[in-house]
């Protein structure tokens, strides 16, 4: 178009984002910091020695200050001469140590770690509740298991009765095939007695004739 003129696009200059400070450049950077002021002193003190004091108290200021902020960066637990941390039982007390030393409301437990006393007596007595619930539900059992006995007791004796009254019903059955056995020899030795008298009466018939 006519009266706009065409102009460049503006530059852009990119910066590049550095990165996060990590432990090790921070407390490089705090022992700069611990240095710097100790520098200046000795500055000071060669050109004027009425302020000598002021540095120092200024320097000792903030080595303190750099000792809190390293402090920030180590370990909680303590370290040993050699680096590595020691363990959390060697930083007990000892066996002898005195209950009177104590913190209120604390004892010493296991591995003499002090516990609360309101923690214990709350376990203890949780713990003997449950003893109680699972005494209750032993006698029960033992309850249920005497009487599953008796039941089975009698259900022996029942089952006693039974066989002898089978076995009894079992004779007597042998007895009376027995009888049944003997009343069918009997019968065939009187019908064969019978037919050998007709034989004979026939017989006689015939002879009279």
């Amino acid at each position: 178009m006519e009266g706009f003129s065409a102009s460049s696009p503006p530059r852009i200059f990119w910066n590049s984002r550095k990165r996060s400070a990590t432990p090790r450049s921070l407390e490089n950077k705090l022992m700069e910091e611990s240095l710097k002021p100790a520098g200046d002193g000795a500055k000071t003190a060669t050109t004027a020695g009425g302020q000598r004091d002021d540095e120092d108290v200024a320097t000792a200021k903030a080595a303190a200050l750099t000792e809190r902020r390293r402090s920030l960066f180590e370990p909680l637990e303590s370290t040993g001469s050699n680096g590595r941390r020691t363990p959390a039982e060697l930083l007990l007390p000892p066996p002898d140590f005195e209950a009177a030393s104590y913190p209120k409301g604390w004892l010493v437990g296991k591995k003499r770690k002090l516990v609360n006393v309101d923690v214990v007596e709350s376990m203890r007595r949780v713990a003997v509740q449950e003893m109680n619930r699972k005494d209750k539900e032993i006698d029960g059992l033992n309850e249920q298991l005497e009487e599953d006995a008796r039941c089975l007791e009698h259900l022996q004796v029942q089952l006693l009765d039974e066989r002898s009254k089978r076995s009894d019903a079992e004779r007597q059955n042998a007895m009376l095939r027995d009888q049944i056995s003997m009343l069918m020899t009997m019968l065939e030795e009187n019908q064969a007695e019978e037919i050998e008298e007709e034989e004979q009466q026939q017989r006689h018939t015939l002879g009279d004739h």
